[in-house]
Formats: C-alpha cells, structure tokens, sequence
C-alpha cells in the first residue's frame, strides 16, 4: 500500500510540476485575453474560469451597428407544387456591450409565403434579439477577423392584413447569421432564421394556431468603430478636395403595394434628378424631383411627379470616419415628400419616404447607385390614384453620381487651356418632340440661345424657345429658357478644347406663355437632358441633345403636368472672350463702313392672337437706313409694308405700314473681338407706329423684337436673314380680327445690305 501511495503521490507530483509552467505562463495573461489564451476547457477545471472578453470603458451605445436587407421566408408550408414563397425586408438596429454579447430591434414587413389561387398576408413586425458572437467566444476578439459566426434568440411581434381583416401574432424566434466582414466599419451578412409564431385565425384561413415562419436573409451592416480606430487613416472632412456637393440623375420603376390577389401593379417607369450638399462628414441634405407615369392595368394612366427634401445619413462616415476614397459608400435617407398626379381631384399629396443609397465609386468623382425607396402617403393618395392599393409606395432606381471634386488639383493644366479657349457660344437648334398625354402629334420646337463657360466643368445658357404641334387641341408655346450643363467628360479627363465629342449633363426651368384649345395662358416648365457636342471647327459643334421635360399652363382648373420628349440637334457657335461692351470700332469691316443701307423681303405669318384664326401666310417688304457706333451698337431706322392676305368674307386686302425705329445689338463682336470677322449675330429691339388701310382703323404703337445673321460679302455688301415678330393694337386692323386686344406679324425677312 505505501508503495501504491508513493507511485500515485510521484504522479501527482510530476503532473504538477509539468502543467506548473503552463498554468504560470497562463495566468501571466490578463483573465479576460482569450485572443491570446483561446478557450480551454482545462480552465475551468484546474483553476478560477477566465473572464471573457470585455470593452475598457464601455458606454451604451459606442459599438452600434446598423443593418438592412431583405428575405424569402415560408410561412407554415411546404415547397411544394404552387408554392409562392413570401417576400419581407428589415432594418435593424444593436450594440454590442461585451464582443460576446449584444442587441438588436428589428424593423420587418413583407408579405407571407402562400399558394396558387391564396391572398397574400401583408405583414408589419417589429422584435428584439439578444446575440452571441461565437467566434469572440471561442477565439477572442479580434476586430480583423473577417467571417464571423452570431447566433440570435428574440421574441416578434406581427401585425397582419388579410382579405381587409386585421389580426395579431407573437412568438419567438432562433437565428444563426454568417457574417462577413468587407471592411472593419462594413459587412454583408446571411441569416437563416425560424420564427414560431401564434395568433389570429381567419375565418377562410386553414392555418393552425400555431405556425412556424422559416426565412433566408441576406443584406448589408455598419458597424461604429471606436475613437481611435475612427480617426486611424480617416480624412478632414473640412481639408477634402471637394466641396461636397453631389449631383445624382438616374431612372427605375415604382408601384403599388396592393391587396387582394395582387401584390404589385404593374410597374411604371420614372426619371429623377437630385441635387445635395454634406454639411458634416456624416450629415446632409438633398433635394430631389421625379417624373414618370401610373397607371394602367384598368386604372387611368397619369403623370406622377415626386419632390422630396431628404436628411442623408453617411452610414461610411458615421460608423467608420471620413473617408472619400473607399470604393462602396452607403446612406440613410430620410424626409417629407410632396407629390403630384394629374388628372385626379386632390392633386397634391404629402408624405414621407425612407430610402437607402448604395454607391460604387468608379472615380473619387464619379458613381453608379442603386436607391430603393418607400414612401408613405395619406390614404387619400391611394384612393384617388388606385382604389385597390394599400401601404407603402415602392420604387427603386440605378444610374450616375456626381460627386464636385477639386478639379484644379486633378487636372491643373485644364485651367490654362480653359483661358485661351473660345469659351462663349451661341447655339441654333431644331427638334421634333412627343407628349406622352393625349393626342397632340409630332411637336416641332426651334430654339435660339447664347451661353458661356464660365469653368472649365461648367456653363450656363439662355435660350428663347417655339414650339408647335400638329394635331389637336393645337398646342404652341413661346418661352425663355435657363439651363445649366455640367461637362462629364471634362470631369472625367480634364478640359480639351480640341476633343472630339463632348458629354455634358443638363437641368434646366423655363417660363413663357402657352395656347390649348383657344386658351393663352402662362407656362412653367422643368427638364433633364444630356448634351452631346461634336467638334466640326475651332469655331463650331455640331450638338445632339435629348431633353425629357414636363410643363405646365397656370391658372387653369385642369391644370397638369404634361412630360415630353425632345431630341434637339443644332449647331454651336463659339465666340470667345468678352471684350467688354464698351469697346471701340477696331480697324476691320466696320472701320470704313459705319453707315449702310438694306432692303429686305420675306414670308410673314398674320395672326390675330398668338395662334387664334384667322391664320394666314401672307409677306413683308423692309427698308431701312442705319449706322454703327461702334463694332457693338447701331441705329437704323426703316419702313415696312405688310401685305396681309385677304379673308373670303372681305373685299379690301388689309396693308399695314410701319415706321420704325431700332436699336441694333452685335452679339458676336460683344463676346469676341475679332475685327476680321465675316458671320455675326445681331440682336434687334425697336418700336414704331404703324396704321392700315381698313376702314375705322387708327394709328397704334408697334413693339419689336428679333435676332438677324449676318454675313459680310466683299465691297461692303452684306447678305443676311432676319426672323422677328411686331406686336400691333388691335385698333390698326380692328375691323379684320373681331373683338381680340392685339395682333403679331413674325416674319423671316431675307436681304442685302451696303456699308459706306
């Protein structure tokens, strides 16, 4: 026997001092150091269980994260033959208090699982989850480590809609979640996740009161880093190179939720613009506009337009610092919209909309997004447009981001090129438009503006814009337009004043007034577009730009917005740097030739109002006498004789004689000094008395307008074409055109002239 004690008391002896080392070595660590130690069972049998791992000076809230993402769950079926599979997506929100243990609330609603020939079960639900990290548990934290294991156990609370009846569920629910880790701040996640749920029965409803909810989710997070690892290669927000500014155009689908046998209508397509600004690295704002239809599917086709004013949240910057370089950034965003349909009593509608923005920068400048968006209206909404829908209204929409960056720092030689380059223009342009509404034909728009690049990614322009259809109600407009381009390619590749093709984003407001169905009123109109430049000369570009623009006439009790496509194509006259208006005459055409003479002759179109009968296509003979004061303004005073045709119910053709006098405006030399120059644009504004030879007409005052192209032939003889417009009281032909307060003669005279 003291032999068996001797042997067992050597054993524990050598045992003792074996595993000695090891526990000193061991407990050298701090208890809580498992990412050292790791887990071992021996721990906590030789000796006082280790700690786990913990957060130093942990505070609520200082390891949150965020997530979203969506999911197709089965709720209580099976797979089987004319199984439709439910659709649902969630926002959660958590915090981690140990890198062990945590928290998160859950935001869902979908609609459930069901078979061929079931109503859907539209569902709200909100519930509470506490989580273990199991590869904290198990290998330490490690703030590096890029897949993680996190189990979930919680309880949820549903709200469901079924065949208009309203019921309640709760249960519990079991999750395990497959995390991986993009970046320390970002991860995408997978969740298989089984809800055992209990509640209202229906009354047609062959559910049991107790059915389980089997989901697979998958989506995105953000994690908030702590202080030090925040500011660890993060970047000034007020020391970037931009101004934080971004410009975003794109276009996607939006539509219903609805009820009944229909989840969605079908969808309509829409166009959007937005245009925002960061105040801090992680706060912003943004102003956004849509456009598009609804309809179809037995409902009316409308217009539907959106405007919102959003708080953006950078999900990037708040939970991982500043840092404009990385490749994926994402955005909460959230505000009040506004909206608007055509063609329904109420009109306008307000409402909110949540939204999240996710962008792939393919530049520090340039991105593609991705947005889906649900907003909330009034029921009122959803009643005037779809008696049947219900919920939230959905879309989604891709396309491009601009981002105003430091555009001196990325292309420095652009500036100098910018300088020297021709960097004011006056552009020419025709186009056949489409409206989407009604039955108006093919619409024929010319376009006359004058604009300037005033940086190199820049410019602005001012047009004056005609439109007509041809079918009716007989739409015309006349109106000026103001449009902003932003230069892509510069933006992408720097300022080249030689490129080839050019490819500038558009947005643009215009005004004016508008004739439908005999009706004049005031007009407001809003576009998009892009402007595509094609480089023939120093001089001149050839441009194709198609615009997509919704207007409006005010003051009408069927006011609408109307969209309409446009594809203009013209030319572009670059002119170069202004001189100054009040530069001198320069040795050159003008020098030797202040005065001049000019006969001028063409077709003109009578109308008793801007398109009101009678029409008629009648012709003008001009002549006049002038001089130049200096290669930027002149005077000439002339003669006009309108030959009006003669109505059938009329026996005397009417003929208006017009003195005048103008002022003369040369556009070209005021942008461009350039003496040796053979083509100018000329602006004309003048006025006059004018009378005819109707009985019981009296004298009246004449207002004009017009613009004149000029090309200077040698010998002093110029040749020229002038389209412009006179507006007349009615009182000079009042015995030929009823009861209206005007009349306006436009005309396109063609002519010579000589300088002396």
């Amino acid at each position: 026997m003291n032999t068996i004690y001797r042997f067992v008391a050597a054993t524990v002896f050598a045992a003792a001092m074996a595993v000695a080392p090891a526990a000193q070595a061991r407990m050298s660590k701090a208890l809580n150091d498992t990412a050292s130690t790791g887990m071992n069972a021996i721990d906590h049998v030789l000796q006082k269980p280790l700690g786990g791992p913990v957060y130093e000076q942990k505070r609520f809230g200082d390891h949150l994260f965020i997530s979203a993402g969506g999911a197709i769950s089965a709720y209580g079926h099976r797979p089987v033959d004319g199984f439709r599979p439910g659709l649902q997506a969630e926002i959660s929100l958590g915090d981690w208090i140990t890198p062990v243990h945590g928290w998160r609330m859950n935001l869902d609603g979908g609609v459930h699982s069901r078979f061929t020939g079931e109503d859907w079960k539209v569902f709200g639900a909100v519930s509470a989850d506490y989580l273990m990290n199991f590869s904290s548990l198990l290998r330490g934290d490690n703030p590096d480590r890029r897949v993680e294991l996190i189990g979930a156990l919680g309880a949820e609370y549903q709200r469901i809609r079924y065949n208009d009846l309203w019921g309640n569920e709760l249960g519990l629910r079991a999750a395990l979640q497959l995390r991986f880790n993009v970046q320390r701040n970002f991860y995408i996640y997978v969740e298989p996740r089984l809800s055992l749920l209990a509640g209202t029965r229906f009354s047609d409803d062959d559910m049991r009161r107790f059915r389980p909810d089997l989901s697979f989710n998958i989506g995105l997070g953000y994690r908030l880093l702590n202080k030090q690892e925040r500011l660890s290669g993060a970047s000034q927000f007020d020391c970037a190179p931009d101004d934080h500014l971004f410009f975003g155009v794109g276009g996607g689908a939006w539509a219903f939720t609805r009820n009944g046998s229909q989840e969605f209508r079908h969808p309509n397509g829409f166009g959007s613009f937005f245009a925002g600004k960061y105040f801090s690295s992680a706060a912003g704002l943004r102003l956004k506009g849509e456009l598009g239809g609804i309809g179809g599917n037995g409902t009316p086709h409308r217009t539907l337009a959106i405007g919102s004013l959003d708080f953006v949240w950078n999900l990037n910057s708040a939970f991982g610092g500043y840092r404009p370089g990385q490749v994926f950034d994402m955005s909460l965003n959230l505000g009040p919209v506004l909206a608007y349909a055509g063609n329904v009593k109420g009109n306008y509608y307000p409402g909110a909309e949540a939204s999240i923005t996710a962008l792939f920068r393919l530049t520090p400048e340039w991105g593609i997004f991705i947005e889906p968006e649900a907003r909330m209206f009034t029921r009122k909404f959803t009643r005037e447009l779809d008696a049947c829908a219900h919920g939230p209204f959905l879309s989604v929409s891709a396309g491009l981001r601009y981002t105003i960056g430091n555009f001196s720092h990325n292309h420095p030689e652009s500036y100098a090129d910018f300088l020297k380059a021709r960097n004011n223009f006056l552009t020419f342009a025709v186009a056949p438009s489409w409206r989407r509404r009604g039955d108006y034909g093919t619409g024929f728009v010319a376009q006359a503006g004058f604009g300037k690049r005033v940086s190199p990614l820049s410019s602005w322009r001012i047009s004056a814009r005609g439109e007509v259809f041809s079918q009716a109600p007989n739409y015309m407009s006349l109106g000026v337009d103001a449009d902003y381009l932003l230069s892509m390619s510069t933006g992408m590749a720097g300022f080249n004043p030689d490129r080839v093709f050019d490819l500038s984003a558009v947005v643009g407001v215009g005004g004016g007034i508008a004739r439908r169905s005999g009706l004049v009123r005031a007009m407001v109109e809003g576009r998009l577009g892009l402007h595509g430049s094609f480089r023939l000369s120093d001089a001149l570009d050839f441009y194709i730009e198609p615009q997509l623009a919704a207007n409006t006439m005010l003051n009408g009790s069927s006011r609408h917005w109307t969209p309409e496509l446009r594809v203009m194509a013209g030319l572009k006259y670059k002119l170069g740097t202004s001189p100054g208006v009040l530069s001198g005459l320069a040795a050159g055409r003008y020098a030797d030739g202040r005065n001049f003479v000019s006969l001028t002759g063409g077709p003109t179109f009578f109308s008793s109002t801007f398109i009101d009968k009678p029409h008629h296509l009648s012709g003008a003979i001009d002549a006049s006498v002038g001089r130049w004061f200096s290669s930027v303004s002149g005077l000439r005073l002339g003669y006009t004789a309108d030959i009006i045709t003669r109505q059938k119910s009329k026996g005397k053709r009417p003929y208006i004689h017009t003195a005048h006098a103008d002022y003369l405006l040369n556009i070209s030399s005021l942008m461009d000094k350039n003496p040796a120059r053979r083509f100018h644009v000329i602006g004309i504004l003048g006025a006059g008395a004018g009378f005819s030879n109707l009985s019981g007409s009296l004298p009246g005052l004449m207002l004009e307008g017009g613009v004149q192209f000029r090309y200077n032939l040698d010998r002093g003889i110029d040749l020229h074409i002038e389209p412009d417009v006179s507006f007349y009281p009615n009182r000079v032909v009042i015995s030929y055109t009823s009861d209206t307060r005007f009349v306006m003669i436009p005309r396109i005279m063609t002519g010579l002239s000589y300088r002396f």
